[in-house]
């Protein structure tokens, strides 16, 4: 393109993680594909002065990924897999007991609602969602909350743990 030219795009919608509420000691807790949103949260809790641990969940371990670039930032990861072939055998709800002061998280619903029966503080999740339109016109990907439904497209994905219906 020149310089002058209009250029017409859909850019991110909705919110983000909110670092401040996190406390002094966060745990961020990622399932597959949720890990990735927690790798620029975790740099900026670093950032802050805060030293997250980083728990990270996952079938085998011919799936493992990012463990190395958590670990490089500094922050302290387990790594869970489900048929135990590394790290802790079992979910990311089995290396939860461990003292933290908030969580954030992001993976699929059935690891949400683990986390959901677990989980010892206030937290927020990242949902992933099939969106139909990605503008909260649809309603295809909406939450139940106490607030009515929000729409995880344009009112999330981050949703606080004190506002989901489960």
């Amino acid at each position: 393109m020149k310089a002058g030219e209009k250029l017409d795009m859909l850019v991110g919608l909705g919110n983000g993680f909110n670092p401040e509420k996190s406390g002094d000691k966060p745990l961020l807790i990622g399932g597959g594909v949720g890990i990735p949103p927690l790798y620029n949260l975790c740099k900026e809790l670093l950032k802050m002065g805060k030293t997250p641990t980083v728990i990270l969940g996952f079938n085998k371990k011919e799936e493992i990924f990012y463990e190395d670039a958590f670990k490089q930032l500094g922050a302290k990861v387990i790594v869970t897999t489900v048929d135990g072939s590394y790290g802790v055998k079992g979910f990311v709800t089995d290396a939860m007991d461990i003292e933290y002061s908030y969580f954030f998280t992001c993976g699929p619903m059935p690891m949400f609602k683990a986390i959901e029966k677990k989980a010892i503080t206030s937290g927020q999740y990242s949902f992933e969602e099939r969106m139909g339109c990605g503008f909260g016109a649809c309603m295809g990907c909406s939450c139940k909350t106490k607030y009515g439904n929000k729409r995880i497209c344009k009112d999330g994905p981050v949703l606080y743990r004190e506002e989901i219906v489960w």
